[in-house]
């Protein structure tokens, strides 16, 4: 399979013309930001979408943590799953590098996050255009791009 993520020419056409989501400072504006739920347990990861990338601050203990992260066109499959109140989050990686695995989090953040995911992996992989300079406006239309109905 030829995927655009693995093809030196669309990273090249992607940088130099100024893909949607990058700001003047080079970041991508944050969509989505959870923790863990606290008593389950004792040190929370914390999963951050933003619109080019997906972060797992994993934290290993006191003031020590692991940061993975991976971008959205390498996004392979986003697999969710609840009980009546917790959920869990796996994301794993089109190149067969790092995985992100997030449990212990909140029944309406995983489908939230699912759905944002799902959402960034189709724009960057497909080119659907949802930019809009209004960040509530793009955040919903990531959501309804990868809500299952």
């Amino acid at each position: 399979m030829d995927y655009p993520a693995l093809s030196e020419m669309w990273k090249l056409k992607t940088l130099s013309s100024g893909k949607r989501g990058i700001l003047s400072n080079g970041k991508s504006r944050l969509l989505y930001r959870t923790r863990q739920v606290f008593p389950v347990t004792l040190f929370p990861d914390e999963i951050v979408v933003e619109e080019l990338r997906i972060v797992w601050i994993k934290q290993k203990g006191f003031w020590t943590n692991e940061v993975v992260s991976i971008m959205a066109t390498d996004i392979a499959s986003v697999n969710a799953a609840s009980g009546p109140i917790f959920g869990h989050i796996h994301v794993q990686s089109l190149t067969g590098g790092p995985e992100i695995l997030v449990d212990s989090l909140l029944r309406k953040d995983v489908y939230r996050i699912r759905s944002l995911v799902e959402g960034i992996a189709l724009s960057a992989r497909e080119g659907l255009s949802i930019q809009s300079d209004n960040l509530e406006t793009e955040k919903e239309s990531l959501y309804q791009a990868g809500n299952i109905n």
